[in-house]
This record gives structure tokens, sequence and C-alpha cells, in this order.
């Protein structure tokens, strides 16, 4: 093989494992994180097939029943065998029907409002996992930056130590420091990995998910909170006129269900028309219709079905009053929350953050021209260092209420 042919091959095997590796990740805006769960959650899915479901059943509310065709032969005329076709079919009183229909629009409101809660819960653990994950790489960066400071300082320890240049304090506190760092990046990896599988999870994908947004402060979608549009409460609201609707139902059973019937049979023998003896055979036909009501005689079982619908009807009524005053002590510790961590977010913008970033300049150049010794150095840098990871923090700390904030106005 010509050294040509063998860069054209490693060239071509750089390309397949480069490629391969791009295959097995996805980046990602929180957006698009958020329309692929929306897309390819299983509980989405499942909540559609409900009410698909819930639709189909709504043809139901006119089921008229099966119909009874009755044969009849035998000496129930005469000495001769006759014959008897007929046929019956029970209606239900009309407003059983108008109920059951009403009943099942009520039972599809519910499934779509039961299917917007689970997008709603679903779009908030996407926001949430993927801001948290974007608060780990963020902190990543700024551990790896630790690192490079720390393992230098870590090493330059050690060297002036060896020459008797510094104290075994100081080489011992740099390898400390840096061996914290070193701990904390291998924590902060394990964290990454675990988000990024519970973001796959969510997604429903196998590629690994890559945030691309960076870590940054986002605004709740709701600026005036309310809690009218939050599907929880919406669910219950719903149970509450199924609940009705299902009163009404078995209210509506203890009206009669109506009979119609048709039938056609034989009357053989002599029959006497207009003063004249006529027979007849079995192929004429003598026909007529049946109409009646039914009714229970026990009235006991219905009444108390009706009572039970009654019931439950009072008891979705108290679960929502519950959950209404729940929800609104909720709202208000999510806004009291948000508006905190905005003040504290605040402070550290206009501040501690920008301070932080003078204290490690500062410190680093007072260290490097010999103006301060290893302990001060490592004093200033560690507060620099627990001030910028605060800041990370607080900005996580504030995407999380406003997040918290919009699931529970509904909003997404």
């Amino acid at each position: 093989m010509t050294n040509h042919m063998k860069i054209k091959t490693f060239q071509f095997m750089l390309f397949i494992l480069l490629s391969g590796s791009a295959f097995g990740q996805q980046s990602l805006t929180q957006q698009q994180a958020v329309q692929a769960a929306l897309d390819n959650n299983l509980m989405v899915k499942a909540g559609e097939y409900q009410v698909a479901g819930q639709k189909e059943l709504k043809q139901t509310a006119f089921d008229l029943g099966k119909t009874n065709v009755t044969w009849m032969h035998g000496q129930f005329n005469s000495v001769l065998d006759d014959n008897n076709y007929t046929i019956t079919q029970s209606i239900p009183f009309p407003t059983v029907m108008s109920s059951q229909a009403k009943l099942a629009n009520a039972q599809i409101a519910t499934a779509e409002t039961q299917l917007t809660l689970t997008k709603n819960e679903l779009v908030k653990s996407v926001r949430s996992v993927y801001s948290h994950l974007a608060y780990l790489l963020a902190l990543h960066n700024e551990l790896i930056q630790q690192d490079s400071v720390f393992s230098r300082f870590a090493m330059a320890s050690e060297v002036n130590h060896r020459l008797g240049e510094g104290t075994l304090l100081e080489m011992t506190s740099a390898k400390t420091q840096w061996m914290e760092i070193r701990n904390q990046l291998m924590q902060n990896e394990s964290d990454i990995s675990i988000y990024k599988r519970e973001l796959r999870t969510l997604l429903n994908v196998q590629q690994e998910i890559n945030p691309t947004d960076a870590h940054q402060k986002i605004e709740p979608l709701e600026h005036t909170p309310s809690i009218d549009d939050n599907p929880q409460l919406q669910l219950l609201n719903q149970e509450i006129n199924v609940a009705y609707r299902a009163k009404r139902l078995e209210q509506n059973k203890l009206l009669p269900d109506i009979m119609l019937g048709y039938f056609t049979q034989s009357l053989i023998g002599f029959q006497r028309i207009d003063n004249q003896e006529v027979f007849f055979d079995k192929n004429d036909r003598f026909t007529g219709f049946q109409v009646g009501v039914s009714f229970p005689l026990w009235f006991v079982p219905q009444r108390s079905r009706s009572k039970a619908a009654a019931l439950t009807e009072e008891s979705s009524t108290k679960k929502y009053e519950f959950y209404h005053h729940q929800l609104e002590g909720d709202l208000q510790r999510a806004q009291l929350q948000l508006a905190k961590s905005a003040n504290s977010l605040e402070f550290y913008e206009r501040n501690a953050n920008e301070n932080a970033n003078l204290l490690l300049r500062q410190s680093q150049k007072s260290f490097e021209e010999g103006e301060i010794g290893y302990l001060e150095f490592l004093l200033a840098t560690s507060q620099a260092r627990a001030i910028k990871f605060k800041y990370l923090e607080m900005i996580n700390q504030y995407n999380q209420a406003a997040i918290q904030l919009d699931y529970l106005t509904g909003k997404f």
C-alpha cells in the first residue's frame, strides 16, 4: 500500500470515528428540548390515546340497545299450528340519552385537561433539568479554570519547598486546595452525567443531549401570575362537571323506557268477513303494532345510585376548594421565592461577581510579583471562588423559581 493510500485510509477511518461520535449526540436549545419532549414522551402519547378513546365512547351515548326478535309456532289460536313473528325495541327516555351525551362531553374535556396537565408537568421537568444542567456545565467551566490555577500553584509550592523558599504549610495548603477542586470537579462531572441521562429519559431519545443555551437568567412567562389556568385546578373543576353529569344521568334513569313493537302472524282457519266464511292459510298474515313503557317497581336501588352520584359531586367540589386554597398559597410562596432570588442575584450581578473577578486578577498578579504570600493568595482566591460559585448557584435558584411560577400558572 502506497503512502498516499495509507493517508486516504486514515482520513476515512477518522471521518467514521468522528461521525459516530457526532451521531451519538444532539445539541438543543431549551425550547427545542421542550418540543422534542412533547413530541416523543410516552406519557403524552398515552394521554392523546386517552382523549381519542373518550371521543370514541361519545358515540355510545345514543345506544338503543339490542333489538328483540321472537318467533312463536304452535296451537295458540286454534287446533291448527300458527306462527308469529314479533320485533320489539326498548328505547331509553330521550332525556337519558341527552344526559349520556353531556356526560360523554364532560369526560372528553376531562381527558383533554389531563393531557394538558401531563404536558405542563413534562415541560416543567424538562425546563428544570435543562436549566440545572446548564448550571452544572457553567460550574464545570469554572472548576476547570480553578483546577488549572491551583495545579500550577501546587506544583510551584512543591518546588519552592524543595528549594527551601517555601514552607511545608504553604505546600500542604496548596495541594489540599487543588485536591478539593479535583474532588468537586469529579462530583460535578458525575452530576452532569446524571442530569444528561434524566434529560434523555424525559425526551425519550437515545442520543446524548448537549444544552446550547448559556446559563443565564430567564424570565417567567407570566408577568401577572394567576392560578386560573392551572391544569390541576382545571382538572378538578372538570371532575365536578363529570360528577354533576353522572348525577343527572342517574336521576333521569328513574324515568320509564319506551317500548315499540311490530308483529305479524298467521290465523289459519275460517274467518267471517262481510257475512261470508273465508278460509285463511299460513301465507295470509295479520299484523299489528305494540307501544308500551317499562319502569322499575322497586325504586330504591336507582335512587341510591342518584344519591351516591350527588355525594361524589360534593366530594369533587370539596377537593377543588381545598386545592384552590392550597394553590393560592403555593403561588404566593413561588412569587416570594422569585423575588428573594431576584434580590440576591441583583446583588451578585451589581457587586459581588465583578469584585470576585477583580479579586482573582489582583491576587494572582500580586502573588506573581511577590507582593503577597501564598496564604494571602489562597485566602483571596478562596473568597473569590466562593463568590463566583454562589453567583452561578443564584442564577440557577432564580431560574428554578421562574420555572415553578410558570408551572403553577399553567404557562408553557
